[in-house]
């Protein structure tokens, strides 16, 4: 199951707190902007920008790779995405 988090900043919240193992896709656009990051990533967790996570872009989460990765082409284009290289390695491959 894959959740989206879109200007819901107590709900992103607590799903990352209760998912640690999970992963979210920050779907920011633009040619580098739609990253696949894990919960604990650093960067989905930047003091600056703490109670703006959702707002700025929404965020699609799942505990099953499998089933985020399924849609994770379809909601890129027109742009490609990426994985997070301070969090994942090799992703790709594994899709």
């Amino acid at each position: 199951m894959v959740i989206q988090f879109k200007d819901k900043e107590a709900e992103y919240k607590e799903w990352c707190g209760t998912h640690k193992d999970g992963y979210v896709f920050n779907r920011a656009g633009g040619p580098t902007g739609n990253v696949l990051h894990v919960v604990s990533c650093w960067h989905l967790n930047v003091p600056s920008r703490k109670g703006t996570y959702t707002t700025r872009y929404p965020k699609y989460c799942s505990n099953n790779l499998n089933d985020l990765m399924e849609i994770v082409e379809e909601i890129s284009k027109p742009n490609s995405w990426r994985e997070c290289t301070a969090c994942l390695k090799n992703t790709k491959g594994l899709a």
